[in-house]
């Protein structure tokens, strides 16, 4: 990964924090990486578009996925023959124009996961 990108990261990820309240006294999720997995820069992106929620939520079935109140979720595991990181991510497709809206907030936070982080 190079430089930049590596910052690019640690910011995305960080930053949430930083904007905090110091005076809320729950700390928000924060975004750790995998113990297992550690930070990736090499993952293959499969992305999974799914044109509802319903169809998004039978799907997370499909993949022993708890579906409740669910928006979209990654699967990253190893390629079995190559080694590859691989990583599925299932998600509502996003129409329209808007581009801060709560799908385009659920692809980035699945997308984190494809790169190792996990939160609690």
């Amino acid at each position: 990964m190079t430089r930049l990108a590596s910052l690019a990261l640690s910011m995305l990820v960080t930053a949430p924090a930083l904007a905090a309240s110091p005076g809320d006294m729950s700390a928000p999720d924060q975004w750790q990486p995998h113990a297992k997995v550690g930070i990736l820069d090499n993952v293959t992106l499969r992305v999974h578009w799914h044109e509802s929620l319903k169809l998004l939520r039978e799907a997370a079935t499909a993949q022993n996925v708890d579906a409740i109140d669910l928006h979209g979720f990654s699967v990253l595991h190893r390629d079995a023959e190559t080694g590859e990181w691989v990583c599925d991510l299932f998600v509502v497709r996003m129409r329209g124009a808007l581009v801060d809206n709560d799908r385009t907030m659920t692809f980035g936070h699945e997308a984190l996961h494809c790169f190792g982080f996990r939160h609690e």
